[in-house]
C-alpha cells in the first residue's frame, strides 16, 4: 500500500465519522512529528526507524488513530508516554521497539535487526516476549488494525 492510497482511506473514514460522530468519541489525534524529532528520537533510542512509519508520523502523528492508540515521537505533554520514554525502559534489551500498546501489557511494534527496524510490523507478547508477525508494513497494519474495524462495519 502506498500514502495516495492509505490518505484516500483516512479521508474516507473521516468524512464518513463526521457525519454521524459517536458522542464522546475523538477517532484521530494529530500529535505530528517534525524531522528534527524523529532524528532526535533515532539517535536516543540508536536504532533507525522504518520508512512507512516516519511517513506517518510526519503527515499524521501519534496520539489516537480510530481504533489504535500511537505513541507519539514526542509526547504533547509529560503526562503522556512516548516513543522514546517507553523504549528506554524494560523493552529496551528484547529487540523490539514498541510503536502501540495492545491494552494487555503486550504491544505492537517493530522487531530490530542490530540496530535497523523491520519494515513489518510484528505483535510482541508480554508474558514471555515471543513475536508474532502482523502486517508487512506499517501502513498496512494502519488499515487492517486502525481502520480496519471501521471498513468492516461500511461492508456490513
Amino acid at each position: 500500500m502506498d500514502f495516495a492510497e492509505f490518505d484516500g482511506l483516512v479521508s474516507r473514514t473521516q468524512a464518513e465519522l463526521s457525519e454521524e460522530p459517536p458522542e464522546g468519541f475523538a477517532a484521530f489525534d494529530a500529535w505530528r512529528s517534525s524531522e528534527e524529532d524523529i532524528a532526535r528520537a533515532e539517535d536516543e533510542l540508536d536504532v533507525r526507524l522504518p520508512s512507512q512509519y516516519k511517513e506517518f508520523m510526519l503527515r499524521y502523528g501519534g496520539g489516537g488513530f480510530l481504533f489504535l492508540d500511537l505513541l507519539p515521537i514526542v509526547a504533547p505533554d509529560r503526562r503522556i508516554e512516548d516513543l522514546v520514554s517507553v523504549n528506554l525502559g524494560s523493552l529496551r534489551e528484547s529487540g523490539f521497539l514498541a510503536v502501540a500498546p495492545v491494552g494487555t501489557g503486550d504491544w505492537w511494534g517493530f522487531t530490530l535487526v542490530g540496530k535497523e527496524c523491520g519494515e513489518a510490523v510484528d505483535f510482541r507478547f508480554h508474558e514471555d516476549g515471543a513475536i508474532e508477525r502482523q502486517a508487512s508494513g506499517f501502513l498496512d497494519f494502519l488499515v487492517r488494525y486502525g481502520l480496519g474495524k471501521a471498513e468492516k462495519a461500511r461492508e456490513a
